[in-house]
C-alpha cells in the first residue's frame, strides 16, 4: 500500500462531509482511508458508518488532537501517511492522480502548496519554498494537509508530542528537516484547501502557539536564536529592497553615496568588539 488518508474529526459533521466528498472524488484510488473520530455527538459517528470506502475508523475519546493523529498513524498501512482532517480537502480530483509517482520516490518528506480559506470568504495560495531551511521553520512552516509523510519516520524517530495542543506537527517537522536532515521534495503542484477556521486560527490561542513553538526551540535550537533573528531581518521587505537596488549598478552607486552621506551626520556605530579580543 502507497499511502494512507487520514482524517480526524471531533463534532464537525459538515467539514467531515466536505472531506469525505473530496476523498471519494479522487480520480486515482489506489489508497487506503482511516478515520479517527473524537467520540462525536452531531451525527458524525454515524456518517463515517455509512461510508463504505473508510477501510478503518474508531469512534472513542481521545486526549486531543494529536493523540488521535498517532492512534491513526499507528493504524496505517501506507508507504506515506497524508492528513486530511475534517473540513479540509484535495485542491481538486486529479491531485493524487498527478504525484501518485512520487510515492515510489523513497523521499521522506513530499510537500506542495496550500489554499487557506475560513467561513468569511477568505481565500489565499500559500506557496511552500523549493528548500526547507531552519529559517522558514523559524517564521512558519509546513500545512500537514499538503504534506506526504514517510510512515516510518514516525517509528524510527518519533511521533507527535501529545503534550502540545497546536505545534507537534510543526515541533516534527522542524525536527526532521534542521535536526535528523531527512530528505524532501518540494513537489510544485497545489495540495489542498486548508480550513483556516480551527484551532491554531483562533487569536485566543496564539499565546499557547508561541509557547509551544518557544519550547522547542529553546530545547533543540538555542544557538540558532540569534541568526534566526537576523534571517528573519533579511527577509524584511526594506532589506529585499536594497538588494534589489544592487542589481543596478548606477543606481546602487548613487544609493551607496546617498548612505554615505546620511552617516556623516549620525553616531559612529559602535563596534560589539573589543580590542582585548585580538
Amino acid at each position: 500500500m502507497k499511502l494512507t488518508v487520514l482524517t480526524i474529526n471531533y463534532n464537525n459533521k459538515e467539514g467531515l462531509t466536505k472531506t469525505f466528498e473530496s476523498v471519494r472524488s479522487q480520480t486515482w484510488k489506489d489508497f487506503e482511508f482511516i478515520v479517527i473520530d473524537g467520540g462525536s455527538t452531531d451525527g458524525g459517528k454515524e456518517l463515517i458508518e455509512q461510508n463504505d470506502q473508510v477501510n478503518y475508523w474508531v469512534s472513542e475519546k481521545d486526549s486531543g488532537v494529536y493523540n488521535a493523529m498517532n492512534k491513526g498513524i499507528k493504524k496505517a498501512n501506507g508507504d506515506y501517511i497524508i492528513f486530511m482532517n475534517s473540513g479540509d480537502f484535495f485542491y481538486d480530483e486529479f491531485v493524487l492522480e498527478k504525484i501518485k509517482d512520487q510515492f515510489d520516490s523513497n523521499i521522506d518528506i513530499l510537500y506542495g502548496d496550500s489554499v487557506f480559506f475560513n467561513d468569511k470568504g477568505y481565500r489565499k495560495v500559500i506557496k511552500a519554498p523549493e528548500k526547507l531551511t531552519f529559517g522558514f521553520f523559524y517564521d512558519g512552516g509546513l500545512n500537514h494537509q499538503a504534506v506526504f509523510i514517510k510512515r516510518s519516520l514516525f517509528s524510527d524517530y518519533f511521533y507527535y508530542n501529545e503534550d502540545y495542543k497546536i505545534c507537534a506537527d510543526w515541533e516534527f517537522f522542524i525536527l526532521m528537516v534542521c535536526l535528523y536532515n531527512v530528505s524532501f521534495r518540494y513537489l510544485k503542484e497545489i495540495i489542498c484547501y486548508y480550513d483556516f477556521s480551527g484551532i491554531s486560527a483562533k487569536v485566543e490561542n496564539l499565546p499557547i502557539y508561541i509557547q509551544e513553538r518557544e519550547q522547542t526551540l529553546n530545547k533543540y535550537f538555542p544557538a540558532f536564536r540569534d541568526d534566526a533573528e537576523l534571517t528573519r531581518e533579511m527577509r524584511a521587505k526594506r532589506v529585499k529592497q536594497v538588494l534589489h537596488i544592487k542589481k543596478y549598478p548606477v543606481a546602487w552607486r548613487v544609493f551607496k553615496w546617498m548612505i554615505s552621506l546620511f552617516l556623516l551626520f549620525l553616531p559612529k556605530i559602535q563596534k560589539n568588539l573589543r580590542k582585548d579580543n585580538f
